[in-house]
């Protein structure tokens, strides 16, 4: 018997499992940045329940038509998930200038906010299907580049970026975590043109 797994767009519905998900993976990322384990004050701040409530808005209500949220589905189970918002990108070097929006004022990177897929699901493919999902999208809409802000110390994340093509931008930025401060590098991948028939 053939086994389901596939990509599509994350439904309300969805975000009863995107919400425990994010919830988990986001707490054990920044474990892992900081090197020790969350005060309980900052754990508070993972409720899954408030995180689904939050996805279900971004997939019903989305700022805008260029706002996506995908779901990687296996046998009917969602798995994992990817979102994506446009971006600006920033002036930095001759990475920027590659990905700089051209004349139609559209944005010319989309930025993957998320892309999560929990341990006990990791390394069946469903992180390279979502990433395939989310370029393609971002590829439709006039990207000429994704980036993705990635902890420092998230190894699972810079491993798969890494072996996916991406790069370092060389940007960095600190978020607050409780009274402790986190490191976020920006990775990018320019996205070749799609080859014409």
């Amino acid at each position: 018997m053939a086994h389901h797994v596939f990509v599509r767009p994350a439904t309300a519905l969805d975000a009863r499992a995107i919400g425990p998900i994010h919830a988990h993976t986001m707490s054990a990322a920044l474990a892992a940045a900081l090197e020790s384990d969350l005060t309980e004050d900052v754990q508070q701040l993972f409720v899954p329940d408030a995180f689904a409530r939050q996805w279900e808005q971004a997939i019903t209500d989305p700022p805008s038509d260029r706002h996506a949220v995908l779901s990687a589905v296996d046998e009917g189970t969602v798995v994992g998930f990817a979102a994506l918002s446009p971006t600006r990108p920033e002036p930095l070097d001759a990475a920027a200038s590659a990905v700089e929006a051209e004349g139609d004022g559209q944005t010319a990177v989309v930025e993957i906010t998320a892309l999560e897929v929990p341990t006990e699901n990791g390394r069946e493919g469903h992180g390279s299907r979502l990433l395939a999902a989310a370029t393609d999208l971002a590829r439709e809409q006039g990207a000429t580049a994704v980036q993705m802000w990635v902890l420092a110390g998230d190894g699972a994340h810079t491993s798969f970026l890494n072996g996916a093509g991406f790069a370092p931008t060389g940007l960095r930025r600190t978020i607050e975590v409780g009274n402790d401060h986190a490191s976020q590098h920006c990775w990018y991948a320019l996205l070749p043109e799609e080859a014409k028939e």
